[in-house]
């Protein structure tokens, strides 16, 4: 009867090469794949994680460089501002142009080169005074209108700094119809009280040195300078000379670029307020550094997907092949085609599975064997039941007869004192009685026994002093069942075949004991003994179904052993030429007791 179907069950109505392949798709290719793609994700983040810190780190490199620039022009100032003897000629109001040009020989000239000989990112170093004494030329200047309206003159004017950094477009002192985009560091010469003219230091950085400072990184980043006014007054590999350019651009801050943008204010100190460096990654390295780990990553994901692809294949294909090849042989056992699986199966389960099929279709093919076998030996069993039955009939054709010939014998045998020829006529009658007398085709031991001693003296009477026998029984056997006359024709073929040709002692040995699970029973003679090619050939030919006309007593007991015990007898001959021979049956205790009885023929 067929149980309540759950509905779970339902997994099993897929076919297997289904269910594997979505084990396949749910269980390994969909989690590798997504793996892979957090594992990509994941790389990418770190990659650009890295990268912006290293790029941070050039651009604070690049601000840390500038204001060293920056920060030496403050310095310089501060000593200049700081010369009370220099100020003081400054300061000085000359008679005529020859005595400005002997303080300017002596003192002014060498002060404003030795800078620009000892820093070379120094583009120019001036003074600007309103000492109407000095003479425009060099490093210094006299403060025009034009100057008062330059960019750099109103910022430095308009603040209570006194050190300022700023950007503007002007003229070049050296090269006044030139108009160029300036960098300068601008210091008021204040320092000490009491001096009649305003001074200021004009500090004009070159803007080459600052854009090799560009440069060192123009691999990674494009740099742009802006001022206070949020104006672009530098760029990497751009420098802005000429009115007829764009110059001092406003920084656009909807640029697409500028959530990457890296930027760094130039300090805190009050000069460079305002003042920022923006850095713009390159791409290059970022994108060359995403291409790397994208390689990686689709590396990674196809050896993972391969290697367990080609493994799940390899593990699939084996119990897919071995099942399919299971079910098909078990679809023909429906059919009564028994037929094993002649592959190697295996160690696992599936293995196991087709080992107990193939052992199940071998004892299946040996039990219809041994059915059919069985049922013929019934039948030879029951064709010698009835030949011997029609020769027991035969047999009584007229008994009485037989025995009243015997019994006249027997009396004129006593008549004239034949003693000896008397106790072989008595054995022989009381042998032919006990045929006759016998209808069922198991007896009990001491039965067979007393039956062999009556044949053994017939038989001490045949040989007289030349033969003696010995019979050692248990008596605790003595009530097991045994086929009738299977000793005793073990007894006769010794006498007939082992003993006839012997010229000395002839001796036979029979005896039954028992041990923990059987009945023995042995007969031994000292007869001439079988050889060895005549031993197999019998051994061979009992269990065979062929009448040869030879050993036919032996394989009559063999044969009924067999038939009454289940097959479970043993029937052992070991022979020694010129010897002895040695037969010997076991029989299981509890057959012995309880044997298989076939009903008995009268």
């Amino acid at each position: 009867m067929k149980g309540k179907r759950k509905p779970s069950a339902i997994v099993n109505d897929i076919p297997l090469k289904y269910k594997f392949l979505f084990i396949y798709l749910l269980c390994v290719l969909v989690p590798i794949l997504s793996i892979n793609a957090l594992f990509y994700v994941q790389i990418s983040r770190n990659v650009d994680a890295r990268e912006r810190e290293n790029l941070e780190i050039s651009v604070d490199r690049v601000v840390y460089d500038f204001m060293q620039i920056v920060n030496e022009c403050v310095a310089i100032s501060n000593t200049v501002a700081a010369d009370r003897a220099y100020n003081e000629i400054m300061d000085d109001t000359y008679p005529d142009n020859e005595a400005y040009y002997d303080a300017y020989n002596s003192v002014l000239r060498d002060k404003m080169w030795q800078y620009n000989n000892l820093h070379s990112y120094i583009y120019w170093m001036g003074v600007y005074t309103t000492n109407p004494t000095i003479q425009n030329g060099g490093s210094y200047f006299i403060l025009s209108d034009n100057d008062k309206k330059s960019e750099w003159y109103r910022k430095i004017t308009s603040g209570s700094d006194k050190v300022l950094l700023t950007s503007y477009q002007g003229t070049n002192p050296l090269n006044p119809p030139q108009q160029e985009v300036f960098v300068s560091l601008i210091r008021k010469l204040d320092n000490f009280t009491g001096q009649p003219y305003r001074k200021y230091l004009r500090i004009d950085l070159r803007l080459n040195n600052v854009q090799e400072l560009f440069k060192k990184e123009h691999d990674y980043l494009q740099f742009k300078l802006l001022d206070e006014k949020n104006r672009v007054v530098l760029e990497s590999d751009h420098s802005y000379y000429s009115m007829d350019k764009n110059v001092l651009l406003n920084m656009d801050t909807d640029d697409s670029q500028s959530s990457k943008q890296i930027v760094r204010t130039l300090g805190n100190a009050g000069y460079t307020k305002g003042w920022r460096l923006i850095g713009t990654p390159e791409g290059r390295v970022v994108n060359h550094e995403m291409s790397r780990a994208l390689r990686l990553s689709l590396i990674f994901a196809v050896l993972t997907i391969i290697i367990p692809t080609l493994l799940i294949i390899v593990i699939i294909r084996s119990y897919n092949l071995r099942v399919r090849l299971l079910y098909r042989h078990m679809k023909l056992v429906k059919y009564e085609q028994f037929e094993s699986i002649d592959m190697y199966e295996g160690k696992d389960e599936i293995g196991g599975l087709i080992r107990s099929f193939n052992l199940m279709t071998d004892k299946i093919r040996n039990l219809i064997n041994d059915v059919y076998k069985l049922e013929i030996q019934k039948k030879d069993l029951e064709l010698e039941q009835v030949r011997a039955e029609l020769n027991y009939l035969e047999s009584q054709v007229d008994p009485h007869f037989l025995f009243n010939t015997l019994n006249a014998i027997l009396v004129i045998c006593k008549k004239y004192k034949y003693e000896e020829v008397t106790d072989v006529i008595r054995n022989l009658a009381l042998i032919m009685r006990r045929l006759l007398s016998w209808k069922d085709d198991l007896i009990t031991v001491g039965e067979e026994i007393s039956f062999i001693e009556m044949y053994l003296q017939i038989e001490k009477f045949r040989f007289q002093s030349r033969f003696t026998y010995d019979i050692d029984i248990d008596p605790s056997v003595l009530n097991f069942r045994i086929p009738k006359m299977s000793v005793q024709a073990l007894v006769e073929n010794s006498c007939k075949h082992g003993l006839q040709s012997v010229k000395g002692a002839r001796k036979i040995h029979v005896s039954a004991s028992m041990n923990d699970a059987s009945l023995i029973i042995v007969v031994i003679d000292n007869g001439k003994g079988i050889d060895k090619e005549k031993l197999k050939w019998i051994k061979s030919h009992l269990q065979s179904d062929q009448d040869s006309g030879q050993n036919v007593g032996l394989r009559n007991v063999y044969r009924r052993l067999m038939m009454y015990y289940d097959s479970r007898a043993g029937f052992t001959i070991e022979s020694t030429e010129y010897e002895q021979t040695s037969i010997t049956i076991q029989i299981p205790v509890d057959l012995a007791l309880d044997p298989k009885v076939e009903e008995s023929h009268v």
